[in-house]
């Protein structure tokens, strides 16, 4: 297993190799295009949290649509198998899903949708109905079909649940950036710093990032995102860097918008949930235009079938 492991760290920083020395881009108000030339390629966001309801499929919905304004290709999968609601945030009533692909039901094709704003998604299962044997057969098959769609998107978004489950840090060690969502709340800020802890041990670990959501002011997210950076380099470690200005704002529209049934970003396009997101947005955009090194990188499915073949990732 040793040998495995060394043989998939140098295929995932071999992959990463492109994104070294990236720089930061002086900020701008105006849309941003996509990046010219022809070794442009997607960037993987795997997106998760320490615990359930902080916010996280609401966060890649409306992020996601926030970087579709922003001339983007984006490709969003909901792979929070058995909880997923990416179709219900927006109003889409898919015929098939995730699930349905897995089981062999129908083709990713089949299962693609069109999202607000010019986004496919790929909807997660409702409801747990796949068995790990028709994972096992299914997933070097649907990795690679994804990989496919993604090698036609400026980003990728996934949205993966919790970070405390197997599932979470198996798909991110497949991804450029690993984002953990976390609110102000103390047991949200703990379950946050468990799951950071879990993506450090991977071989090969993504880019750590966070964000804090629904803060009610924007010193109370500069304290939290502050004492969550430090006590991950303190007592874990690790460098965590928050994803753009790494905080949104809570929002009474937001509730609003679930309700309806719309992504907040189209129903509340001024409100202060949706600046923050679009704030996210923008800043993913200009690391996106920094130079990149020349030369094809493997992408997110392709680090992930690249795990399968090697035997380490499994449905337990």
């Amino acid at each position: 297993m040793s040998d495995q492991a060394d043989r998939l760290r140098q295929l995932v920083m071999a992959a990463r190799s492109a994104t070294a020395g990236a720089s930061v881009l002086p900020a701008a108000e105006e849309p941003l295009g996509p990046a010219d030339g022809p070794h442009r390629r997607p960037r993987s966001l795997l997106f998760t949290s320490g615990k359930g309801g902080v916010g996280t499929s609401n966060l890649v919905l409306n992020l996601a649509i926030a970087l579709g304004k922003l001339g983007q290709d984006v490709l969003v999968v909901d792979a929070d198998i058995g909880l997923a609601n990416l179709d219900l945030l927006c109003g889409l009533s898919p015929r098939y899903d995730l699930g349905d692909v897995l089981a062999g039901r129908c083709t990713l094709a089949d299962a693609l949708v069109s999202g607000p704003g010019g986004i496919r998604i790929v909807p997660g299962a409702h409801a747990i109905r796949t068995g790990a044997e028709m994972l096992e057969d299914a997933a070097a098959r649907l990795v690679d079909e994804l990989g496919e769609l993604e090698a036609q998107s400026d980003f990728l978004l996934v949205d993966a649940g919790s970070g405390l489950g197997p599932g979470a840090t198996k798909l991110a060690a497949a991804a450029d950036s690993a984002v953990v969502v976390s609110t102000p709340e103390p047991t949200s800020l703990a379950d946050a710093h468990a799951a950071i802890g879990r993506f450090r041990r991977l071989p090969a670990p993504p880019r750590l990032r966070v964000v804090i959501n629904q803060a009610h002011s924007a010193a109370e997210a500069t304290d939290v995102l502050d004492r969550l950076v430090a006590s991950s380099r303190q007592f874990l470690g690790t460098v965590v860097s928050p994803l753009g200005p790494g905080t949104v704002r809570a929002d009474p529209n937001v509730g609003l918008a679930v309700r309806a049934r719309r992504p907040f970003v189209v129903a509340y396009p001024g409100s202060p949930a949706s600046r923050g997101v679009l704030r996210l947005a923008r800043a993913l955009v200009r690391e996106g235009n920094a130079p990149r090194g020349r030369g094809r990188r493997s992408g997110f499915f392709a680090a992930l079938a690249a795990r399968w073949a090697l035997g380490l990732v499994t449905t337990g």
